[in-house]
Parts: structure tokens; sequence; C-alpha cells
């Protein structure tokens, strides 16, 4: 196998790792947990799914991560509230998160992410 094939399969593997966390991180702050501990392990796991795709060439992936990443950053520095209304975008945008990663893990190819639709749940 070719090392960077060994990288690639590693790096998704963390991936489904880091999905969980993401969800956990979510539930826990869709139950009332709000504290900068939770809110930072969400956003660190997408911030290592986007550099992760980036290291990789996954463009859709990287953009999705990037849009998912600015808004949880809007609720790291507070300017969005963790109400269950956001955090329920969150939820449906960490489900298209791993729709997409399981997509790229595959081989599959995704344009979708180019344009602004699939994005817009999280802007």
């Amino acid at each position: 196998m070719d090392p960077m094939d060994a990288i690639r399969v590693t790096f998704f593997e963390e991936c489904a790792e880091l999905l969980e966390s993401l969800e956990a991180g979510l539930l826990a702050l869709h139950a009332g947990t709000q504290d900068a501990d939770t809110v930072d392990a969400v956003f660190r796991a997408v911030h290592s799914i986007k550099g992760g795709a980036g290291a990789f060439g996954l463009k859709p992936l990287v953009a999705f991560s990037h849009e998912f990443e600015t808004a949880l950053d809007a609720l790291r520095s507070g300017r969005l509230a963790p109400d269950a209304a956001a955090v329920s975008v969150f939820l449906r945008a960490g489900d298209q998160l791993g729709d997409l990663i399981e997509l790229r893990s595959g081989g599959g190819l995704c344009t979708c992410y180019a344009g602004s639709g699939c994005r817009a749940p999280v802007r």
C-alpha cells in the first residue's frame, strides 16, 4: 500500500472518532451543558476534520467544514447563543459532514458543496 493511502485511511478512521466527539458535544449542548470545554471540543472536532481534508485536497469537505467551523466560532465567541434552534442546525450540519466524509472515504465525488445550497443551514 502506498504510504499516502495508509495515511488517508488513518485520516478517515480519525474522522469517525471526531464525528462521535462532535455528536456527543452537540447532544450535551442540546441537553443544556453550555460550558466552554464542550463548545471548544465541538469546534476542535470540525477544525481537525477541516485540516486533514485540506492535506488531502478534499476541497468540498474543506469548504463545508469551514462554514461549519465559522458558525461554531460564533458560538465560542458568544456572538451566537447555544439555543435549541442553533444546536439543531449544528446537529444537522454534523450529519451532513458525516455524509460527506462517508462519500469521500469511498472515493465518491461531490460537487454540491461548491455552491451555497448545501452549506446554507450553517450560514
